[in-house]
């Protein structure tokens, strides 16, 4: 699935061609009913053989109807249209440079992309952009808005251990974790602790990719914590850019 299809699914709101007699989807309990796959005739799962044995897995399609229910459950599948890496017109040679290494990061497989820079910039553009791609390709995105996501997060500590055991399972394990506008108002306590615990598992996961926007710069980041910044700062190598300074969001309104 290339990423001009992938966004075809998410303009047109359809996951399956339409047919006279739809067939009830197991997958769609799940929220999963969102690819027409031919392989597994939209089961989510593959058989085959070996030394005998009839074996099951998941169909390679799995990855992508999770990435596509994690899109439209975060508010990202509206942004997938609008932020695209075609539709980021850089004019200036930072911006460039960004959409440059944006590119470049989907292609290779170094573990973190870190762009720091004002509100308004581009970071989202580029970052959700990056996302789109990356699921194109098979891969599973989380997105975690952080302000939202954090607050809900240090609430069920003590309120519902259950669910921040479960939440952070998913973030920490994530195949791809996108962190939009990370430690964004006045960092506490709690606010570095759970920072500190999500990018830490992460950071001793050198397979797992983390794409990070804030508007926090390198010093910025250090003051709030060394040790959480040189990790930052070891993961990102050769992906760390800045945005341009130009609101780019406010001058198209």
């Amino acid at each position: 699935m290339t990423a001009d299809s992938l966004l075809q699914l998410v303009r047109s709101g359809k996951l399956c061609p339409e047919s006279q007699e739809p067939l009830p989807s197991p997958l769609a309990p799940y929220g999963l009913d969102n690819v027409d796959c031919p392989v597994c005739h939209n089961t989510g799962t593959v058989t085959y053989e070996k030394d005998g044995i009839l074996y099951s897995r998941d169909c390679e399609c799995m990855a992508r109807r999770r990435s596509l229910r994690e899109l439209k459950n975060s508010g990202l599948s509206e942004l997938a249209e609008l932020y695209t890496f075609e539709t980021y017109k850089p004019d200036n040679p930072i911006a460039e440079s960004l959409l440059k290494y944006a590119k470049k990061y989907v292609e290779d497989h170094p573990a973190w992309f870190l762009v720091s820079g004002r509100p308004g910039s581009g970071k989202s553009h580029i970052c959700t952009a990056i996302c789109v791609e990356l699921i194109s390709k098979g891969h599973r995105v989380v997105y975690m808005m952080w302000r939202d996501e954090s607050t809900r997060l240090k609430s069920s500590l003590a309120s519902d251990p259950e669910y921040y055991s479960r939440r952070m399972d998913e973030l920490k394990n994530a195949d791809v974790l996108y962190i939009d506008d990370f430690l964004k108002g006045k960092v506490r306590d709690a606010d570095f602790n759970l920072a500190f615990e999500l990018l830490n598992f992460r950071y001793t996961q050198p397979s797992k990719r983390t794409i990070i926007s804030t508007e926090l710069d390198l010093p910025a980041l250090r003051k709030i914590d060394e040790a959480l910044a040189r990790r930052i700062i070891e993961r990102s190598e050769g992906y760390r850019r800045r945005s341009p300074d130009r609101n780019y969001s406010y001058e198209k309104s």
